[in-house]
């Protein structure tokens, strides 16, 4: 009986040998299977544009004057305005400002309620690096079309800057495109109104109104189909009030629902809020900051010297597929200040941050707004801003 099990093992051990070379075709050795690592992924890195956005940029006859007395060869020096907050740009790829005076030199520099502003100014301006200019404002059309045409001819001088917010009869030329690090941005700018001046020449480029939602809507539409996120400039509101009004709130969702992914405010002189808007029409969102107060100015009330930066980051997120997605993170106000001395001498301004409250205490403006402190500053922006936009400290 034990020969006979040992003959039954023997040809178990015989068969089952037999069935495991059996499944390994000829020619090849049988190896234990081994985990190999997944294979890396094929989809390209994020794409990253850095923006920011500065507001009214307020030329003044105290801040040209003062620039011609510090110029060494009779032109105009702004370099002193400006230089406490000009290296904050540095880290940024797109910079926008809304320049609410004309650069031009057909005419004489001259001070509120029509402006001209000498070209050192533009100088001074690109210098920082912004190469994005918001043109179209309430004071587009202070010195009339020759006036416009100076201004404009000087913007288009310069090379790799874009100036925005005209209407030629031609959309795809006043529809302003910017591609830097494979996104491409597209730019409009529109404005309530002009203080009630017109011009009447035919060769001369007009403003857009806010609410001329036909024109708007066709150039948002070629927009979006010819780049990968629409940037629109707004020129709206009342001034010298922190408070959003309806015309206002009445444009942003137009806006909205067309489709345009971010609204720059201006105009207003004060700041105002900042919000993520939707809609249930399509459940486009926007990001909408109301209002940057003033880049720099020469006015007499303590909310005019309160201004702010906007800034965000446009990601373009890759799929495996090949397709592409456009987010925008990070989006941060940076309040700053306009500060002078007694009789509105030195203006210059300030990042918040680098701000004091013994600057505060000796800013010329407390002679006309005897309220204005740190204090005073403080309370309104994190009155007016939403914590989780707000960038300072």
């Amino acid at each position: 009986m034990s020969k006979l099990k040992n003959i039954f093992l023997l040809l178990f051990i015989t068969i089952a040998a037999f069935s495991l070379t059996a499944c390994v075709n000829a020619g090849e050795t049988f190896e234990p299977t081994v985990s190999s690592p997944a294979p890396s992924s094929t989809t390209k890195p994020d794409d990253k544009v850095r923006f920011i956005a500065a507001g009214d940029n307020l030329i003044h006859g105290s801040i040209f004057i003062q620039a011609a007395n510090r110029s060494k060869n009779g032109t105009y020096d702004f370099d002193y305005a400006y230089s406490n907050v000009e290296d904050y740009f540095n880290d940024f790829d797109v910079k926008f400002i809304n320049q609410e005076t004309l650069v031009n030199d057909a005419f004489a520099p001259s001070h509120y309620p029509q402006f001209s502003t000498p070209i050192e100014l533009g100088d001074k301006v690109i210098d920082m690096g912004f190469n994005v200019i918001g043109t179209s404002n309430n004071h587009s059309y202070d010195k009339g079309a020759n006036g416009l045409k100076s201004s404009l001819e000087y913007w288009n001088s310069k090379k790799d800057i874009i100036n925005v917010g005209f209407y030629t009869g031609d959309d795809n030329a006043d529809i302003k495109y910017l591609t830097i690090n494979n996104i491409k941005m597209a730019f409009l700018a529109y404005t309530y109104g002009t203080n009630g001046l017109s011009i009447y020449d035919e060769t001369c480029p007009n403003i857009i109104h806010c609410d001329n939602f036909d024109v708007i809507q066709r150039q948002v539409e070629i927009a979006k189909e010819n780049s990968d996120i629409v940037i629109v400039s707004c020129h709206w509101g009342y001034e010298d009030t922190n408070n959003i009004n309806d015309y206002q709130r009445l444009v942003a969702e137009k806006l909205n629902i067309m489709g345009v992914d971010v609204i720059i405010g201006t105009h207003p002189h004060v700041i105002q809020s900042v919000e993520w808007q939707t809609n249930d029409v399509n459940d486009n969102k926007t990001l909408i900051c109301y209002s940057l107060g003033n880049f720099i100015s020469g006015q007499s009330r303590g909310n005019n010297m309160i201004g702010g930066l906007f800034q965000f980051d446009i990601i373009k997120n890759y799929e495996e597929s090949g397709n592409s997605r456009i987010t925008i993170e990070s989006p941060y106000f940076v309040p700053i200040v306009t500060h002078y001395d007694s009789g509105y001498s030195n203006i210059r301004n300030y990042l918040f941050k680098d701000y004091t409250e013994e600057m505060a205490a000796s800013h010329g403006v407390r002679s006309n707004d005897p309220k204005f402190s740190y204090d005073y500053i403080e309370n309104i922006v994190e009155t007016i801003i939403p914590k989780e936009f707000l960038l300072y400290r």
